[in-house]
């Protein structure tokens, strides 16, 4: 499997030629040392990074993809209404924002084999904050949002990068997912707490098999073991009409 590539190289490959760093950075609104800390670390918040895209007009398909389809600055109205479509002043802030943290890492069998998965902990009746809501979710009121924590599936996710997820439209393979696992919580029985956030590569009738990234190996987990499974919307679906 192909290294993913990072996350400043990914801004750099849909950055317009003959556009300096520092002008960039001023026209996204950003602190000057923003590309030097996301050069340096390999993550950067989703705010930071919607403003660099809107700056020039890149769309998420292109940043996600590391490739520039077209050379284009967004002057008008009407290339940047996907930009405006979800960071518009009137775009209510409305989505909830489901807390979620970092715990321990869980045992899979991978090949005969036990292999510890980075999980989250995603409390449902912890709304921490809310998001923007798109337009192309404008009458989705199940939808909800989370912070990705960790490096697992960096840097298709960075940690703390926000994530918009589908809990009605049933996932295929290929598709980035949220998937909750049962587990008891010495109470009532069962509860879902913890989740894993990695991509689906197959289903069968016993088991879901996923990919993470970091490190990157593949895993099989027991049909019983999920509660549900819930599909982490694109950012090209967001932003397209």
């Amino acid at each position: 499997m192909a290294d993913p590539i990072s996350l400043y190289d990914r801004l750099m490959a849909v950055k317009p030629a003959g556009l300096s760093n520092t002008t960039w950075m001023a026209k996204a609104g950003v602190s000057r040392m923003a590309l030097t800390d996301i050069k340096r670390r390999g993550n950067a918040s989703h705010d930071t990074v919607e403003k660099l895209l809107a700056a020039i007009g890149a769309t998420f398909a292109e940043f996600d993809a590391g490739e520039r389809k077209t050379d284009r600055d967004p002057t008008t109205q009407a290339e940047r209404a996907p930009f405006l479509a979800f960071r518009g002043p009137d775009r209510p802030r409305d989505v909830p924002i489901v807390g979620t943290a970092l715990c321990a890492d869980l045992k899979f069998e991978d090949d005969g084999s036990l292999v510890d998965i980075e999980a989250m902990e995603m409390h449902f009746d912890d709304v921490i904050d809310h998001a923007r809501r798109p337009l192309t979710l404008e009458n989705r009121r199940d939808i909800y949002a989370l912070y990705f924590r960790g490096v697992s599936m960096a840097p298709r996710y960075e940690p703390g990068e926000l994530g918009y997820v589908d809990p009605r439209r049933p996932p295929v393979s290929g598709d980035y997912v949220v998937a909750q696992l049962r587990g008891p919580d010495g109470e009532d029985g069962e509860r879902i707490v913890t989740v894993i956030a990695k991509r689906l590569v197959r289903q069968t009738a016993g088991y879901y098999e996923f990919e993470q990234f970091n490190p990157a190996l593949l895993f099989k987990v027991e049909r019983g073991r999920v509660a549900h499974l819930h599909r982490i919307i694109p950012w090209d679906e967001l932003v397209t009409f």
